[in-house]
């Protein structure tokens, strides 16, 4: 008996030990760093382009949301993806590499390192974005399109543009707009939920079936309403629902996605967001797995639930709006 009570508090004292581990590196790869950008000559207003895609013979069409930008020395248009899921910016080596080539002038708008990009500004509209240091990832576009109207995506804007800042996305009118804050008007007319803004991340507290619940929100998962773990997932799934099952790209891994229709929606005030589809995920990794555990998210939102609406990411106020419609 002796032996079998040591044997069990010997795996206990494992489980709470790794319960602690777990949780600390959960945060610690939760956190992120300080904050590179300088963002002037608010507002920084431009429209948006959807790049559109096909996974496994499924239409996509709105992968991804890409926001213009200029460029010193550079007569052509580049475009980053703007990403709430990451909370800092980041520059592609091979399209650098490209945009050099094409416009040799701009070796003197920019130093760059072998993973690190230093002094490297941008304008989004009339707005002015100054960037200390940027990671630069092995990736991107190793030819620029001979199609001048054609995305050339140069990177990913992170949610580190939004931070003391407004950002007011309307995917009707597909218009970008980032401001000091929000205009008492349009205030008038959105019901908000309050939002954390942790590490950089969107996290916002919705009523869903009967209870308040915390998501992401990732608008780098565009084609997605919800991604959640597989319990939640069959738990929100319309009862004889068929199943979508697609293999996704990850920054080359290989991941499955599971998508079947759901009747649940989000309430945001007065206003009712249904969400339509809710998916999960095969193949995350175990730091993934444990980022979702330990941070208390049900799952990550993506931007399909607003497509035909206007939100608000208000950081300054800590507040998520929708604009009523």
């Amino acid at each position: 008996m002796k032996l079998l009570i040591k044997i069990l508090f010997s795996v206990l004292a494992f489980l709470i030990v790794s319960g602690i581990g777990g949780y600390f590196y959960a945060r610690k790869k939760f956190q992120a760093p300080t904050n590179q950008l300088t963002v002037t000559g608010l507002p920084a207003a431009t429209s948006f382009v959807w790049l559109a895609d096909t996974v496994e013979q499924r239409a996509m069409p709105h992968a991804a949301l890409l926001i213009p930008v200029k460029l010193a020395n550079c007569a052509r248009t580049c475009y980053l993806q703007f990403d709430t899921g990451a909370p800092y910016s980041v520059l592609y080596d091979k399209s650098l590499a490209a945009l050099q080539e094409r416009y040799p002038a701009t070796r003197h708008t920019f130093q760059q390192a072998p993973d690190t990009v230093r002094n490297f500004s941008f304008a989004i509209g009339d707005g002015k974005v100054q960037a200390r240091k940027l990671r630069v990832l092995h990736m991107g576009m190793a030819t620029m399109p001979s199609d001048t109207t054609a995305p050339f995506i140069i990177g990913t804007l992170g949610t580190d543009v939004l931070d003391g800042r407004a950002l007011i996305l309307d995917y009707g009118q597909r218009r970008f707009s980032l401001v000091a804050s929000v205009p008492s008007d349009l205030v008038q007319q959105t019901d908000f939920v309050p939002m954390a803004f942790t590490d950089r991340r969107v996290l916002l507290n919705v009523g869903m079936q009967g209870k308040s619940q915390q998501f992401l929100f990732d608008s780098g998962s565009s084609a997605f309403s919800l991604l959640s773990s597989q319990d939640n997932w069959q738990k929100l799934a319309a009862p004889g629902s068929p199943t979508q099952t697609v293999n996704v790209n990850s920054f080359g891994k290989t991941l499955t996605a599971h998508t079947v229709s759901t009747a649940a929606a989000m309430q945001m005030g007065k206003s009712t967001v249904p969400l339509r589809t809710v998916t999960h995920m095969e193949g995350t990794s175990l730091s993934q797995q444990l980022m979702m555990r330990f941070s208390g998210m049900g799952g990550m939102l993506g931007n399909e639930p607003f497509s035909s609406r206007t939100i608000i990411l208000d950081t300054k106020a800590g507040r998520f709006g929708v604009v009523r419609s």
